[in-house]
């Protein structure tokens, strides 16, 4: 074995220590006290516009004092998923997510009025995940239950500009709260599994992060939650 791949063994090592750790249910109730106490402290003051855009979205939510966020290195993007998390406290990549706008591009109107029939759909999931457009489009049929025909939906990403347009916010910086239009959320089911309960999102531009309890998050955002995977 070469020196690298011994140093990438050791780290792995290091890795499985933490995510043990943090399985444990003292360390998660620490791990929340800590977070919160560092949430109460962030200051936004030379954020960009959108990024305090979403702080007063948390805050009208109340939910700001639980709410962490982020301004991270301008080449965040080209790490790995582990540097990122050991960048933002994460206690593992499985807590990092994003937020992804699908379009149904067969529905027969394009209002976002009715969260159980809309065009567009926020589909959060971890960065480790995926999205099954099938089981997307299946729990959305149900909303209606199931009334409406099957040929009545596809389910795709929408474009970016599209994506700008109803959200405000460019790629990677995508935040589920404080978007333009209030787009019906839908969560992965496996982030509510997440041991200590946290997960990590976009906060309105690239370079900023937002952090919040997952149950915060639930209970602000009424978001819908079924299996995508």
């Amino acid at each position: 074995m070469n020196s690298n791949d011994n140093i990438k063994e050791q780290l792995n090592d290091l890795i499985n220590q933490v995510s043990t750790l943090y399985s444990s249910k003292n360390i998660t109730a620490h791990y929340l006290d800590y977070f919160k106490r560092n949430a109460k402290l962030t200051k936004l003051d030379d954020a960009p516009e959108p990024v305090k855009k979403v702080e007063k979205a948390c805050i009208n939510l109340r939910i700001r004092n639980v709410s962490r966020f982020y301004h991270v290195e301008s080449d965040y993007y080209n790490w790995e998923l582990q540097r990122r998390a050991f960048r933002l406290t994460s206690p593992s990549i499985n807590h990092l997510c994003k937020s992804v706008i699908f379009e149904n591009t067969r529905s027969s109107h394009d209002s976002i009025d009715d969260p159980l029939n809309s065009k567009y759909y926020c589909v959060i999931t971890q960065y480790v995940g995926s999205i099954n457009t099938q089981k997307l489009m299946n729990f959305v049929r149900t909303l209606k239950n199931k009334q409406i025909s099957k040929k009545n939906y596809n389910f795709r990403v929408t474009d970016g500009e599209k994506s700008v347009r109803l959200t405000g916010f460019e790629n990677n910086g995508v935040s589920p709260i404080g978007m333009t239009f209030q787009i019906p959320i839908v969560l992965s089911s496996t982030i509510t599994e997440l041991q200590p309960p946290v997960l990590y999102l976009g906060a309105g531009h690239i370079d900023w992060k937002l952090a919040l309890p997952v149950h915060d998050f639930i209970s602000a955002t009424n978001c819908f939650i079924t299996d995508l995977s």
